[in-house]
């Protein structure tokens, strides 16, 4: 197929190929924007590698040897690091790579250079084909106007030969010989003009068709087929500017990746242990053992490095701090098992991660792997200080474990005033009670109690009567102590610290007073309440992280004996005892039966009291010490709301309308 055999628009066709060369002036004009680009790209990078190289050379043997000082003043040594060396030829291959892309743009510029010389000229002929087609269609027109021409003179001439011939005939009537002759001589003269023009007219008719078909058939194919050739060539000359530019760049890209190969392959040949070595060899220095610590007697005082165990009071303190350091040493060896379970957990959880990156991201698993280990470490630290002080005691004093009975302690803020048991002194406020016998004391005579719990509580009528009630602050921090005589505090053990529960979140009653009962509250009381409690199952299986926790099965049915209470746990009853577990672990039955607790009253006296007592009167000041507690002054109005933990009340204050808990001792009911 050709543009001649089947076109016959030559405007149309001249208008295709003005945008065939306008296309070829937009890849030039991409290749030369490219070109623009990659020298603005190698002015950065030629900025970026000056940069650096000159900070390698202030570095100078740092990556080698550090920042220690050459014998001599020395600048350089023998054999740099692998590292060093790497590096430098990293630098070395990044200049030469900027020397290839110079070359490149160089290649580029010339490809602009060309592609705008082939366009002229590619233009140049198509502007001879489209002249060429205006001449010849000039020819012909030119032709067809003649014949128009001849066309009118030959009518003119058979006008004129009619109007003679008229006026000949109306002149032969009653005219002379000599008049009639000359007529008709001038009517042959213009019958001869007649058919001379008739036979221009003809023949400009002949030529006329000769031209436009000639012009038809021939000329306009011609320029059809010469534009169609422009137009492959056009093409073809695309093809071949492209693919140099493709390959311009695939040289480029196949130099800089030739570099990037024998820099990954000198990169293959650090040698690491080689480079520690010669870092050691240059800032290996003689060792200095820490120094030990020694006693400092103080002359007055005639003191030795031995620990005083002369007198009873010496040797209660040190059993006492004993027993508090074991009591610290057990929680601490719990909290080092725990910590190692879950290292090995995660050990094997970055085994799996590294196999398969897909699971999750190795890097972040190993650095919880570090900070595991630091936090083994740091307990491991104070098992060795309790160990140490616990061989220490028992090396002075003995071990006569049969002859302490140790003192349960727990703290207790004494609301009246009382007296210590130990010292006779006034005690106020903060103090410790024992659970088992009712011994109380200073907290700072605490380590000076001798071990000798009776384990029997003293009758009524011989204790005091003070009305104390114990201090949720202070519980918790309790049951994890110095373990050290002297003013020192331990860190916080890692089960205490990952614990996000408060103090009342246990299941224990932090205000329970084994004193008295005779004020205990209605509302609390459980031993006569019939109690309906929910049933959820485990969706999934749970091991416990602390003590107070416990191992869920998934499938397990479970007791909820304490709802979630916005810190995300919820107390349970199940095969594996009674504690706490996430509450995202746990999902309804589906049995209409496990319903919310359904509090019953069993005796009418108790279900009148709950009709009637509404309202109470606050009997000692109060100051919240957590977010939901309520600061009440004496003799304020509250009304209850609900029972909380075991010991709390929910109420109102009548006097500013603050809702929050209060100690259910400090208040007395008022019957309305």
């Amino acid at each position: 197929m050709s543009f001649g055999n089947e076109l016959q628009d030559i405007q149309a066709v001249n208008n295709y190929l003005l945008n065939d060369l306008a296309f070829i002036q937009d890849f030039r004009d991409m290749v030369k924007e490219r070109m623009m680009i990659e020298k603005d790209y190698i002015h950065k990078l030629e900025n970026l590698q000056k940069k650096y190289s000159q900070k390698s050379e202030k570095r100078g043997l740092t990556l080698s040897v550090g920042s220690v000082k050459l014998p001599n003043g020395d600048t350089v040594i023998p054999n740099s690091s692998t590292y060093q060396n790497v590096y430098d030829k990293f630098l070395k291959k990044f200049d030469e790579s900027l020397k290839d892309r110079n070359n490149y743009v160089e290649k580029l510029n010339t490809l602009t250079k060309n592609i705008k010389s082939s366009v002229d000229k590619k233009e140049e002929i198509r502007k001879r084909h489209m002249d060429y087609s205006t001449r010849i269609n000039s020819e012909v027109s030119n032709v067809s106007s003649e014949t128009d021409k001849n066309e009118v003179r030959f009518r003119e001439a058979c006008n004129n030969t009619d109007t003679i011939k008229k006026k000949i005939e109306k002149n032969e009537v009653g005219s002379n010989d000599d008049k009639n002759e000359k007529s008709k001589k001038l009517l042959d003269q213009s019958i001869i003009d007649m058919n001379n023009k008739k036979n221009i007219y003809v023949l400009s008719i002949k030529v006329s068709n000769a031209y436009n078909e000639k012009l038809t058939n021939v000329e306009n194919k011609n320029i059809l087929d010469n534009m169609q050739a422009l137009h492959e060539s056009i093409v073809e000359y695309y093809k071949s500017i492209c693919n140099e530019y493709l390959e311009n760049e695939n040289d480029l890209c196949q130099t800089i990746e030739s570099c990037n190969d024998e820099v990954v392959e000198s990169n293959n040949q650090i040698n690491i242990p080689s480079d520690i070595a010669l870092y050691i060899q240059y800032n290996k220095k003689e060792w200095k053992q820490p120094e030990v610590k020694t006693f400092a007697p103080i002359p007055l005082w005639e003191t030795q490095d031995n620990i005083y165990k002369n007198d009873n009071n010496a040797v209660t303190f040190l059993r006492n701090t004993s027993l508090k350091l074991q009591q610290n040493l057990s929680t601490v060896k719990d909290d080092i098992v725990a910590k190692n379970k879950e290292l090995d957990g995660l050990n094997n959880v970055y085994q799996s991660y590294k196999a398969t990156p897909s699971f999750g991201d190795p890097d972040e698993i190993y650095q919880k792997i570090i900070d595991t280990k630091k936090e083994i470490a740091v307990l491991q630290l104070e098992e060795l200080k309790c160990e140490v002080q616990i061989n220490a005691i028992t090396e002075a004093i003995g071990s006569d474990e049969m002859l302490v009975v140790p003192h349960n302690f727990k703290s207790k803020n004494f609301i009246k005033q009382t007296v210590c048991s130990f010292c006779n002194e006034s005690l106020w406020r903060k103090g410790l009670s024992c659970k088992e016998c009712n011994y109380v004391c200073h907290i700072k005579c605490e380590l000076n109690v001798p071990p000798n719990c009776t384990k029997q509580k003293l009758p009524k009528s011989k204790r005091s009567n003070s009305t104390s009630v114990s201090n949720p602050s202070s519980e918790r921090s309790s049951t994890y102590i110095a373990s050290s005589i002297t003013t020192s505090n331990l860190p916080t053990s890692s089960s205490m610290m990952q614990s996000p529960r408060s103090p009342m979140k246990s299941g224990k009653n932090p205000f329970d007073d084994d004193d008295d009962d005779s004020d205990a509250n209605p509302f609390s009381s459980s031993s006569d309440l019939n109690i309906n409690l929910p049933v959820m199952v485990a969706a999934y299986d749970y091991t416990k992280q602390i003590d107070d926790e416990v191992d869920l099965h998934a499938g397990e049915e479970v007791t909820v004996i304490e709802n979630d209470k916005g810190d995300g746990w919820i107390k349970v009853s199940c095969s594996s005892g009674t504690g706490l577990v996430p509450a995202n672990y746990l999902e309804p039955v589906n049995n209409t039966n496990n319903a919310t607790s359904n509090y019953t009253t069993t005796t009418n006296y108790r279900t009148s009291f709950l009709n009637n007592i509404k309202k109470a009167k606050v009997i000692y000041d109060y100051t919240g010490q957590m977010d939901e507690e309520l600061t009440v002054t004496q003799d304020d109005i509250v009304t209850f709301i609900e029972n909380s933990e075991p010991g709390w009340i929910k109420v109102k204050n009548e006097k500013n309308g603050n809702i929050g808990l209060i100690p259910e001792s400090y208040v007395e009911y008022i019957s309305t």
